[in-house]
């Protein structure tokens, strides 16, 4: 590995650290706290293997085995005769096991106190930023939308707001307080060595403990890339079996079971080879470690120092290595992380589509006009014109009909009025004013679009209709339903508003969730509504009646309706013919079913 490639690693996750640091701030006394608790935990422990240690060496010179010749010692009682005597018989060694007792437990015992200190205030640090991430990663995502989630599987975003985030946790919990112990600690315990007992074993523990600690950037880069490309196979892997859930009918409607399957078992064999990428990166950073702790053991054998020093020597290494046990399981998580956070950043830090620099409001009820001034628009370079030099005016409080086939840019014509995309050319103005002196927040109040496959979420009918306002009293919810025709005994609400919904408005049919939006939108109180197909599954009869009610509100928005559907259209309605971007006809659908043109074909359709 070139010193530059490894210099660009190690850059990319320090620059990954400070933006994790950015995004957290206000938890670094907690941090502080765990990570003072975890050194001065571990030099405890330490200090209990040394004190030990140095008893035992008491003990055993006391007795005379294996470390110098058995002599007289003030601290010993001869039995049996006088120091020119016969040897002696039972020796009592003097010293005092109590204080000893007492020291090794006090100091256990605070070691477990600073242990529990440790965790409490390091996992608190973690789980309080693993929240603030995923709210950032929401607040960053919902001005993005659409055009973020657009030819992305919302799987892959769940497994970056879930279990990526949640992989960033190693990195408050198991990473500054271990690092920051890894140098401190074998400071301090090498520091007492060198003075107390030798400055020789000191500096031999020294020179393995400076490569322990240098090892981990040695594998760096390959260790992140093993795990980056772990968690985009496993992204992969969630994307294709969400596909697979969602469209099971379609599978197993053409018998492709065993192509999915097939393309699924591909996806899972590349996942497993990074996985045992990643396993073999740890395993050979874990050899690593266990053969510099054993060559340290090692050193301190044959190093030719008296046995009572070596035994302390060899002391403060075990209390290094426990002090330090699990460290490469931090590293590999730590790996982890770091390839989460990227996952992560590229969508916080992503361009929203739309720039809110609007700060006016449009107050009042009842309808606005609505107009496109020489409107062009286009989803990229490679994509072709979705809407050229489109200009229509909606006028206020009047239902319209936008029509053409699909495919035509209906529907990206409701987009641009509530600013999903921003449109290339043109103006869009409501009430004359252009809409990107609106505040987001304020368009999208003023402006609502009800879709042909919306999205219900787990919970009640009510909540659901709360969702643009929460405060909104159960009267206004009745009415809204009573509008969509939800509030009859053929509704099958069995509980009314506190009939529950399942996930995507599961337990309803499409037509009632079709319903349910409209009614959601109204409750929210726009002051222009688009139909997008959004009564596509409803009968004819019932179709007609929910927009008789809707025509019928006596502060009644701008109602805009797009359909491909010409033959529900009345006469006497406003309608603009689209097809491939460009407005081919406008006029009543009256006027335009004589004219033999573009409206006049898409009725012969059907």
């Amino acid at each position: 590995m070139s010193a530059s490639a490894s210099a660009s690693a190690s850059a990319s996750r320090v620059d990954l650290a400070r933006w994790l640091i950015r995004q957290t701030r206000g938890l670094l006394g907690p941090l502080a706290l765990s990570t003072a608790s975890r050194v001065v935990g571990r030099l405890l422990g330490a200090s209990v293997l040394v004190l030990a240690a140095a008893a035992l060496v008491r003990i055993a010179t006391g007795f005379g085995y294996g470390f110098e010749p058995l002599r007289p010692q003030p601290d010993f009682v001869w039995v049996g005769g006088d120091a020119s005597g016969p040897a002696p018989s039972a020796p009592v060694v003097g010293i005092d096991l109590v204080p000893l007792v007492v020291a090794i437990v006090a100091l256990s015992l605070a070691k477990a106190g600073l242990r529990y200190l440790e965790h409490y205030s390091g996992h608190w640090v973690a789980f309080t930023a693993l929240q603030r991430l995923r709210e950032l990663l929401f607040a960053r995502l919902v001005p993005q939308a659409p055009a973020a989630t657009s030819g992305r599987a919302s799987a892959e975003l769940t497994e970056r707001a879930t279990r990526d985030i949640d992989r960033i946790e190693v990195f408050f919990a198991h990473t500054i307080p271990p690092v920051v112990a890894s140098v401190v600690v074998p400071l301090v315990a090498l520091s007492w060595l060198a003075t107390a007992v030798d400055p020789g074993l000191a500096g031999i523990l020294a020179v393995f403990m400076a490569v322990a600690l240098v090892a981990p950037f040695v594998f760096a880069r390959s260790s992140w890339a093993a795990s980056r490309g772990e968690l985009e196979a496993r992204g992969r892997v969630a994307t294709h079996v969400a596909d697979d859930l969602q469209g099971i009918r379609e599978v197993l409607a053409f018998e492709a079971e065993g192509r999915r399957l097939a393309s699924l078992d591909a996806l899972h064999d590349e996942a497993s080879g990074a996985q045992r990428r990643v396993a073999r990166s740890i395993a050979l950073r874990q050899a690593v470690d266990r053969a510099l702790w054993g060559g340290a053991l090692l050193a301190l054998l044959l190093a030719g120092r008296p046995a009572d020093q070596v035994v302390l020597a060899v002391a403060v290494l075990f209390g290094l290595w426990l002090a330090n046990a699990g460290a490469d399981d931090f590293a590999a998580g730590l790996d982890a992380a770091f390839a989460a956070c990227e996952r992560v950043r590229s969508v916080c830090e992503a361009a929203p589509a739309v720039a809110d620099r609007g700060s006016s409001t449009l107050e009042g009820a009842g309808g606005v006009a609505v107009e496109l001034d020489r409107v062009s628009f286009s989803y990229g370079q490679d994509a072709g014109v979705a809407l050229s030099d489109v200009s229509a005016r909606f006028e206020p409080g009047r239902w319209h009909y936008v029509a053409g086939a699909s495919g035509s840019g209906k529907s990206t014509l409701a987009a641009l009025l509530i600013r999903a995309w921003d449109r290339a050319s043109g103006r869009i103005l409501l009430e004359g004013a252009p809409i990107e002196e609106l505040s987001l927040d304020a368009l999208r109040r003023v402006v609502a679009v009800v879709d042909q496959r919306p999205v219900l979420f787990p919970g009640t009918v009510a909540s659901n209709l709360r969702l643009g306002r929460p405060e909104a009293p159960e009267t206004d919810l009745a009415e809204a339903l009573r509008i969509v025709d939800l509030d009859g005994a053929g509704a099958t609400l069995a509980e009314g508003l506190d009939t529950v919904v399942g996930e995507r408005g599961s337990g309803l049919s499409g037509g009632q969730v079709q319903r349910l939006a409209i009614a959601r939108a109204l409750v929210a109180g726009p002051r222009v509504l688009v139909l997008d197909e959004a009564l596509s599954q409803l009968d004819a009869d019932t179709a007609t009646t929910v927009r008789e009610r809707l025509a019928a509100l006596p502060s009644a928005p701008t109602i805009i309706e797009i359909t491909h559907r010409v033959d529900i259209v009345p006469d006497d309605a406003d309608v603009l013919v689209v097809d491939r971007g460009r407005l081919v006809e406008h006029g009543t659908a009256g006027e335009l079913r004589t004219r033999g043109g573009a409206f006049e074909r898409l009725l012969a359709r059907g």
